[in-house]
């Protein structure tokens, strides 16, 4: 599991895990490419927040780095929504 050294570093100045490293950084890349997507998007805020089911305005909140607790199922929700993908399946 490759880390960048940022997420490494917060993750253990908090004392956290690789693990929870990882996912700190994961979140992170998902949550920017969201908000580059809402904002290329042609869909208004609103007919985003119908299709994904939550508020028009955690879109917008989303989409200029302000909303602090997006799991990462509506993140990857919003992110296969606007792409036009299906949402990623994972085989147990």
């Amino acid at each position: 599991m490759k880390i960048s050294k940022a997420a490494k570093q917060l993750a253990e100045d908090l004392g956290l895990t690789e693990v929870d490293a990882y996912i700190m950084e994961l979140k992170t890349k998902l949550y920017s490419k969201s908000a580059e997507l809402i904002k290329s998007s042609k869909l208004t805020h609103d007919e985003i927040a119908k299709l994904i089911g939550t508020s028009r305005s955690r879109v917008t909140r989303i989409s200029n780095y302000g909303e602090n607790s997006v799991s990462l199922e509506l993140l990857i929700k919003l992110i296969a929504v606007l792409e036009g993908k299906p949402a990623i399946k994972f085989a147990a």
